[in-house]
């Protein structure tokens, strides 16, 4: 005869999406590749990993609000989550204007321009040289397609959410901010117990 039991688990989305981006990377560093096929998406990896570390955050420090977080900060973006999220930790210090954080807004950019997709038409006056290319193909994404770009823009997302998990850890007792860097858990836990 089976016995009832019951099961809490919690998956964590910003690790598996930062082990993701860290595919991406390594692929980009080990190639030295500057096509945008693996840059982009390691970018917009790297940045959605952070937008779920974010809510992570949320989910552990503010579990009301977090339970309507899309109604709750419509309009307010990232920086209406983070407000939140500073407010609950007095041991945080968030430089707004500073790098690491400067940095992550910028691939707020990038993650326009890929989501939105516009075609992006340009007319401008060359000399023409006979057998040489006139065309720029300049696209606004180009200054983000570089091996450094993806570097730093992991390493400012992790040094910036590692400062959030140090200042959680006054703050809350679960297990993953106390025992885990950030985007150094496991992708999940759970425990069980019978149902009486």
């Amino acid at each position: 005869m089976s016995a009832r039991h019951t099961r809490k688990e919690e998956i964590f989305t910003h690790e598996y999406l930062w082990r993701s981006s860290s595919a991406l990377a390594e692929i980009v560093e080990s190639t030295q590749a500057t096509s945008h096929h693996f840059i982009i998406p390691a970018l917009v990896m790297t940045l959605m990993a952070f937008e779920a570390f974010v809510n992570f955050c949320g989910f552990v420090l503010l579990p009301d609000i977090w339970k309507n977080e899309r109604e709750e900060f419509r309009g307010k973006g990232i920086e209406g989550k983070l407000t939140a999220i500073a407010e609950r930790l007095p041991n945080f210090e968030w430089r707004k204007g500073e790098d690491p954080y400067q940095s992550i807004k910028r691939l707020f950019t990038l993650r326009n321009l890929v989501a939105h997709g516009e075609v992006y038409a340009n007319k401008y006056d060359v000399e023409h040289d006979e057998g040489g290319e006139d065309f720029r193909w300049n696209h606004p994404w180009d200054t983000y397609l570089t091996t450094e770009s993806v570097a730093k823009a992991r390493e400012d997302v992790r040094s910036f959410c590692q400062s959030i998990v140090e200042a959680m850890r006054d703050e809350s007792d679960h297990p993953h901010i106390i025992h885990h860097d950030a985007f150094m858990g496991p992708l999940g836990s759970g425990f069980g117990q019978r149902a009486i």
